[in-house]
């Protein structure tokens, strides 16, 4: 009996497909139970079973047995008739049965020779591992090497539902298994859509490779694809070889096919190369390079070329880039994200698996972290490629070369906390289209801050003195006055809040207010570049914080007091909160004068908008959340966002409606929004399943993403139909391109075969709350 014997399942299992598969009979004595059978058995017994078959196989001896060494193992025989020779052939006679652990051979018949340690079987033969069963009319067995012969065999691989026959299967010594006339299928047996003939297999176990020649693919009884040769994985080691194509058609690219060879170069490091057909525009390739370092970590390069678009006024398309992370030693960790576009539609155009990607900037960064115990250390240089030509100079992002930054602190006595945050960069941007003057120059910032923090079941308590200090040395034609500028803030503040609790019939529900009083005096800051800071938006968790700028170019003025109040709902029996409720507002004792422009106005509201928030875990697969912002006078939302969501343990289904609505906000450059999205998956019976999504832009009356598809799977295929319609941003359309893009999908996937497809998974599981958790199911 082969050593290995699940090379036998996988051989068949990228070479064959079953024609009409076992009858009945046959398919019974392998195993299969029909669904209705496995009812019958006792719950602890049941298999798993793919909720799209009629049945399952279930083999003598159970997927993750223990199988013993030949060499080594207890062997036991037993037969009606046993002639024991010690010195010749022996010979059983009558439901002969050999067993070691993991192992099993029946047969009518057997004849084993002590000298030579070989065995010859015949008569309703059945050969068992874990998970697999061989059956046939003759075998032949080495009990020294492992060789093993086995004539008009038929085979079951339950682990994944695949099963086949063949006129004969050789093992030889070396793991060498050979299948002349094989068939495959991970269909039903009685019924099997579709199986692989092939007319020689070979599985190497030293290389992890199957060889197959002449092979045919049937669907029902119609051979529809003829294959001279194939080449293909019997385990998880990496070979070179063909990936799965992917394929669809967009209204103005026309048919788009991709083929990726996938090249295994070393153990540490291995590319794949993808030629790609645009019919509408051209021969393109892509590639990436992957590596494994000994030390330093693991990374990739990219690249693609489409050489004269002929929808892109003949141009060149390329793309590049460059990932690497890694650790150093234990404290110490890199990396890089480097990258290039040739234009800004490229993404649009040319994003591989029809997902749109609309960007307008590329990153460039290199990284090195360093962290001890609180402290921390980061070295970055960081710059960017903007591929947006309407973008001017001035609004083009800085490069940061370098920054260095540095934070950490610890209790150094009860309740004391210290710390320090500091930074020092350098900021450069060229500005020559006259958009704007240029300036840059290096940015030091100093943090330091000492609190008393008070942490008990009641509530918490935390007083907290800090200030903070920046230096400027700028150059450039922009600067005028100083090049060097200095600012130091002091400011205070005070943290507290509580918590209340009482019993509700099957709840706790809990009462939690809290309040933050901060103090800052205002400096004149007017003089002061802006590099990297933007104004945050306002949310409920933006109430607790000591600053209301993203980056560190400014040091804020407040005299105001933050306050809030949470409630939640909490299960008495599981502890799983049900609701939490959040609302809050800021009150402020003095105008705001600090701003990122010394045009924007002072703010001199005496209180924010009045912010909420509402997180609904109801149960049952269903949840909610919500959120709000009014404006400082309450006349009217400032923005609002409602989002309910399904997704049961099942895992079967889900269904998403969400509505998002912002008004336009000019001090923090905010664009007005209203917008709703609906999505679902809902199976229909056992083996439909119907999939949606839509987006909405109730402001400008369009569509900006609709798709609707169905797929149908049954116990061993999967095919699938959607058809998408979607808008391009209009600053990322290419010449000739249309606003508006359709594209069909069509994917065929034969479970237990490489699969035909689009890539529908990935779109859905970027664009469906939910979707990647299906997956799994």
């Amino acid at each position: 009996m082969p050593r290995h014997p699940r090379a036998a399942l996988w051989l068949a299992l990228f070479i064959s497909l079953p024609s009409a598969a076992a009858d009945k009979a046959g398919s019974i004595r392998l195993g299969w139970m029909s669904r209705d059978q496995i009812q019958t058995l006792p719950e602890s017994q049941r298999p798993p079973m793919d909720a799209t078959c009629p049945g399952t196989w279930i083999t003598p001896i159970a997927p993750g047995t223990v199988v013993g060494q030949p060499d080594l193992s207890d062997v036991t025989i037993q037969a009606d008739d046993v002639h024991y020779d010690p010195n010749d052939l022996s010979t059983l006679r009558g439901n002969v049965s050999i067993t070691q652990p993991g192992r099993r051979i029946d047969a009518d018949n057997a004849e084993l020779t002590q000298q030579e340690g070989k065995g010859r079987f015949s008569g309703n033969i059945l050969i068992a591992e874990p998970g697999l069963i061989l059956t046939g009319d003759q075998a032949e067995y080495d009990f020294a090497t492992g060789r093993t012969s086995i004539e008009h065999t038929e085979f079951v691989a339950s682990a994944i539902n695949a099963h086949g026959r063949a006129n004969r299967i050789v093992r030889d010594a070396n793991g060498l298994i050979t299948i002349a006339r094989g068939e495959y299928t991970t269909c039903e047996p009685e019924d099997p859509a579709w199986h692989f003939l092939a007319s020689d297999i070979r599985l190497d176990n030293s290389t992890g490779r199957g060889e197959v020649r002449n092979a045919t693919l049937h669907v029902q009884d119609v051979p529809v694809l003829y294959v001279p040769y194939f080449n293909f994985p019997i385990d998880d080691r990496r070979q070179t070889g063909l990936l799965t194509p992917r394929f669809g058609n967009t209204n103005d690219g026309g048919f788009d096919f991709a083929l990726p060879i996938y090249v295994n170069l070393a153990p540490n490091y291995d590319a794949t190369v993808t030629p790609r057909l645009i019919t509408q525009r051209g021969t393109m390739v892509e590639g990436e390079f992957r590596y494994l370092l000994p030390y330093g970590g693991s990374g990739s390069l990219q690249g693609a070329l489409l050489p004269s678009d002929k929808l892109y006024n003949d141009q060149d398309r390329k793309s590049a880039s460059w990932k690497h992370s890694g650790k150093l030693s234990d404290s110490v960790r890199v990396r890089t994200d480097v990258n290039y576009v040739s234009d800004s539609a490229y993404f649009t155009d040319l994003g591989t698996d029809l997902n749109l990607s609309n960007t307008t900037h590329q990153e460039r960064v290199g990284e090195l972290l360093w962290n001890k115990g609180a402290w921390s250390m980061l070295g970055r240089a960081q710059s960017f490629q903007t591929i947006d030509p309407s973008i001017t100079d001035i609004d083009k992002p800085y490069a940061r070369l370098p920054q260095l930054l540095l934070k950490g602190g610890d209790q150094v006595s009860a309740g004391f906390e210290p710390q320090l945050s500091t930074e020092l960069s350098w900021f450069e941007r060229t500005v020559d289209d006259g958009s704007g003057p240029e300036i840059n120059g290096a940015r030091y910032r100093l943090d330091p801050s000492l609190a008393y923090r008070i942490e008990e079941p009641w509530g918490h308590l935390t007083p907290k003195i800090k200030a903070g200090s920046l230096l400027y040395q700028l150059e450039g034609s922009g600067v005028t006055g100083d090049e060097v500028r200095t600012v130091t803030v002091p400011a205070f503040s005070l943290d507290g809040g509580l918590v209340f609790e009482r019993d509700q019939p099957g709840f706790i529900q809990t009462l939690e207010p809290r309040a933050m009083f901060l103090y800052a005096p205002y400096e004149d800051q007017n003089d002061l570049p802006v590099f990297d800071t933007a104004n945050t938006t306002f949310t409920y968790a933006q109430l607790f914080r000591e600053s209301r700028f993203s980056g560190s170019d400014r040091l804020d003025d407040a005299n105001q007091v933050s306050m809030g109040l949470t409630s939640r709902l909490i299960d008495g029996d599981s502890g799983n909160e049900v609701v939490r409720a959040s609302v809050g507002q800021i009150h402020y004792f003095a105008d705001r004068k600090v701003n990122l422009s010394p045009l924007t106005p002072i703010a001199t509201e005496t209180t924010s908008g009045l912010a909420a928030e509402l997180a609904a875990p109801i149960g049952r697969g269903w949840s909610g959340a919500a959120d709000a912002l009014w404006t400082y006078d309450l006349e009217h939302a400032s923005q609002y966002s409602v989002n309910l969501n399904y997704l049961p343990e099942t895992r079967d289904r889900l269904a998403n409606i969400g509505y998002h609505y912002r008004r336009e906000d000019l001090v923090l450059g905010q664009k007005p929004v209203r917008q709703g999205n609906i999505s679902f998956v809902q199976p229909v019976g056992a083996n439909w399943q119907l999939l949606g999504l839509w987006q909405y832009d109730f402001r400008n009356q369009e569509s900006q993403d609709a798709l609707l598809g169905v797929q149908y799977e049954a116990c061993c295929w999967i095919v699938r139909f959607f058809e998408r319609q979607f808008l391009t941003d209009p600053d990322d359309i290419s010449p000739g391109a249309q606003r508006q893009r359709n594209a069909f999908f069509f994917e065929v996937e034969l479970k237990g075969l490489a699969g035909f497809g689009s890539g529908i998974r990935s779109l859905l599981g970027q664009n469906v709350f939910g979707y990647n958790q299906l997956l799994d199911r």
